[in-house]
């Protein structure tokens, strides 16, 4: 048998591997010793901050801001009665990550810090993030705090008012940052292009559509409803072997963004885009899928007789997503299930129901995939 070759690491994999480190003066301990010495550098703020002690098997050594002063030395010899002063390479601490109630304290009062929401969206370059009416005169102040949880964050928008019109769209404006609402989205390998507020998109199904892309089998076709500017089916057609992905999209802006994507994400021998109606394409898809995906948020209900329509006669699977009480997720979903697979004749079999995202405090999205015979 012939032995393959083993090949040395690239020096790029080799800063990877560890962090880099600076050449500092630093006291060497031995171990029993080191938090009594810790308790010193501290006290006297000698210690250097964001890097790491180094340890040996017997000593360990503190990275220091300075050279310590003759009666610096003296006080602690006493206290700790043996030390070194040595040069040692200490590796550097990771940056910490910084949050944006950090941020905002002393900015905001405490009555208004109360009112604050910490969580929000990043879509590619742009934080998305949800400001109550009593913080409307600190927008500006938030949204340039939101620039500097992460350097990625170029744009800071706020949501002016909730998902609505047949395209679900929510309305957002521009509070801090560049101008533009229009980015480039990143996801298990894939680009998209988006325009925040005149499309719909959620970062927080990615999870969900890579899960599908591990379990759809080689040479699947893939029904994908409401498709938006392409995530589900561009991820499916990067991450698995299907053989065909129809995406259907009724809003204008949405669609032309998903032609666009399908072209940059170099999968157009795979995702076929439809612009128009669920109701009016899916005919054309009778009986021709393995798989149908429908994240619509709200509504989904009423197309599930087209998601029964698009499987083919042996069967197949349907991923089905409803926004629902959190109390009672999944007795109004079944029953929809159930009612419609009836009405197409069909048999079903619930193979998987779990939560997606939270919506609201009392709001949950979950999805339930369906096996249909």
């Amino acid at each position: 048998m012939q032995r393959k070759k083993q090949t040395k690491p690239t020096k790029r994999a080799k800063a990877r591997a560890k962090p880099p480190a600076e050449k500092l003066f630093g006291i060497k301990v031995r171990k029993k010793r080191a938090q009594k010495l810790k308790s010193f550098l501290m006290e006297n703020r000698l210690g250097r901050e964001g890097f790491t002690p180094v340890s040996e098997k017997n000593h360990i050594t503190f990275p220091l801001n300075r050279m310590l002063k003759l009666k610096e030395r003296v006080r602690l010899l006493v206290k700790i009665q043996k030390f070194s002063i040595v040069k040692e390479k200490f590796p550097k601490l990771p940056a910490k990550k910084i949050s944006l109630k950090s941020l905002l304290e002393g900015k905001l009062t405490k009555a208004e810090m109360k009112h604050l929401i910490t969580s929000f969206n990043v879509v590619g370059s742009i934080a998305i993030i949800e400001i109550p009416a009593a913080l409307k005169k600190k927008e500006k102040i938030i949204g340039s705090a939101l620039l500097q949880v992460n350097k990625n964050i170029k744009t800071a928008c706020k949501i002016t008012s909730a998902h609505k019109g047949e395209f679900r769209l929510q309305p957002v404006k521009v509070i801090a940052g560049e101008r533009s609402t229009e980015t480039i989205h990143r996801e298990a390998g894939c680009k998209f292009k988006v325009k925040i507020g005149k499309v719909f998109f959620s970062p927080r199904l990615s999870t969900e559509r890579l899960r599908i892309s591990k379990i759809i089998k080689k040479d699947e076709t893939v029904a994908a409803l409401f498709a938006g500017v392409g995530p589900f089916p561009i991820v499916f057609a990067k991450n698995s072997k299907m053989k065909k992905a129809y995406a259907v999209e009724l809003n204008p802006a949405a669609a032309v963004l998903m032609n666009e994507n399908v072209a940059l994400n170099k999968v157009r021998n795979k995702v076929e885009v439809f612009k128009g109606d669920v109701r009016k394409i899916v005919p054309k898809l009778k009986g021709k899928c393995d798989r149908v995906v429908m994240p619509l948020p709200r509504g989904g209900e009423t197309f599930l007789k087209h998601a029964f329509m698009c499987l083919k006669p042996k069967g197949g699977v349907i991923h089905f997503y409803q926004i629902v009480d959190r109390n009672s997720p999944y007795r109004i979903p079944l029953e929809r299930v159930r009612g419609a697979a009836k009405a197409a004749g069909r048999m079903v079999k619930i193979i998987r129901k779990a939560q997606v995202r939270t919506f609201s405090s009392s709001k949950i999205q979950v999805v339930i995939d369906i096996r249909v015979y």
